[in-house]
């Protein structure tokens, strides 16, 4: 499934590239194998040796999360639990493992090149994703970023999938005496509280080593 959307004002992307452009990302080196450049997580996220959760992003970047949720509000029309943001990112060929179902792309900023690459099946060829959305399943496909020159911004919405994963609060951000917070569901996260990490004051007592899909997980007590 291919799916192109009408294309987007640049001005709907205004408030996200100043958050961005103010606080640029932090390299993601998690992505390192998929690409070069810098690429963070909102939303769900997977953790090592952990069931998911909502990334830390969410909290220490809440005015940028806010941002992203009202973008989703206006223009994102599927599903989406997770949103991945690149700043200059090369995104080298590779599918979205983790991915389940259709993902919604944009690109934008001020930059030449840097159209999105299909390598398979009808879907093969050059698509110019600059303020315009494109839709499709990108774990069953590999893609990947063309050269660019400039600042290119784009954002992925889709729907993060991992067995592990049981029911989360009802995440939000509001806005506060001109501050925003990260709520999880009523708790009001700070970058000074941070997210109740599973394992705070209990003891880190290995009960057994599992292997997890060619990984190993270590299970504490």
């Amino acid at each position: 499934m291919l799916k192109v959307q009408s294309e987007i004002p640049i001005s709907q992307f205004e408030d996200i590239i100043c958050e961005l452009k103010t606080k640029p990302l932090e390299e993601n080196r998690y992505r390192i194998k998929a690409g070069i450049g810098q690429s963070q997580a909102f939303g769900i996220v997977g953790r090592r040796c952990l069931a998911p959760d909502y990334s830390r992003n969410n909290w220490l970047r809440p005015k940028l999360y806010y941002h992203l949720l009202e973008f989703a509000e206006k223009f994102v029309d599927i599903s989406w639990n997770a949103i991945t943001v690149n700043q200059n990112y090369k995104a080298d060929k590779h599918r979205d493992k983790n991915n389940k179902g259709p993902s919604f792309l944009v690109a934008f900023g001020d930059y030449t090149g840097g159209n999105l690459s299909i390598y398979e099946g009808d879907l093969s060829g050059s698509h110019n994703i600059f303020c315009r959305p494109l839709i499709t399943d990108f774990s069953k496909v590999f893609h990947a970023v063309e050269p660019f020159e400039g600042s290119r911004y784009s954002l992925v919405y889709y729907w993060f999938v991992n067995n592990r994963l049981g029911p989360l609060p009802a995440p939000s951000v509001k806005k506060e005496g001109g501050k925003y917070f990260f709520y999880r569901g009523e708790e009001k996260i700070t970058p000074k509280t941070g997210l109740p990490h599973p394992l705070r004051n209990r003891k880190k007592i290995v009960t057994g080593i599992v292997k997890v899909d060619k990984e190993v997980r270590i299970d504490f007590l």
